[in-house]
């Protein structure tokens, strides 16, 4: 795989994820690559390119809070930020694709933090409520769009203000200030 940024940004953000060995078995991370995604709002008269890229929070997770603190299995990444991998956190990162694909039908509201999420997928015939918490800039021109983290919660949150993906979109094509919960 090439190493070639695709986006030529600036930050520190990953576009590609290296192949990790977890117990003899190789780890592809192909489906987490960054993407350049294009939609359009159903009035037909703005359409928004975002510049997608995905953390490796959304197949690892915190080392100390492990259930089996024998099997952890560090990815390597940034020393300021060691995660063990987590299969169960992999297994649903194969639904951020489609997820990122169908953002706008997706319900999104607000995470805290400027941040934005998105929960709930069927997964085998059941339903799961997966977190999906990402943030939203535009920088040089590009409207940017990182997820920063994916996981089960045992429970749909409680009380969570909707947010419309499109005003999103409209707000940084616009260079306007982002949404945020009414009060």
């Amino acid at each position: 795989m090439s190493s070639k940024r695709l986006f030529n940004l600036a930050d520190c953000e990953y576009q590609f994820w290296k192949p990790f060995d977890y117990q003899g078995t190789v780890i592809s991370f192909d489906h987490l690559q960054a993407r350049k995604l294009t939609y359009r709002h159903p009035d037909g008269r703005e359409q928004y390119t975002l510049y997608i890229t995905i953390s490796h929070h959304v197949f690892t997770s915190d080392p100390t809070k492990s259930k089996d603190p024998h099997d952890i299995q560090i990815y390597p990444h940034k020393l300021e930020d060691l995660r063990s991998f987590c299969p169960t956190r992999y297994a649903l990162s194969f639904h951020l694709p489609s997820i990122l694909e169908t953002l706008p039908e997706q319900f999104c509201y607000h995470g805290g933090y400027s941040r934005y999420c998105t929960c709930k997928l069927k997964d085998d015939g059941k339903d799961i409520f997966y977190q999906v918490v990402f943030r939203a800039w535009r920088e040089k021109g590009k409207m940017r769009f990182h997820v920063e983290s994916a996981y089960p919660l045992s429970h749909r949150p409680s009380k969570v203000k909707k947010v419309s993906f499109w005003v999103i979109c409209h707000h940084l094509l616009k260079n306007k200030p982002l949404p945020t919960p009414p009060h």
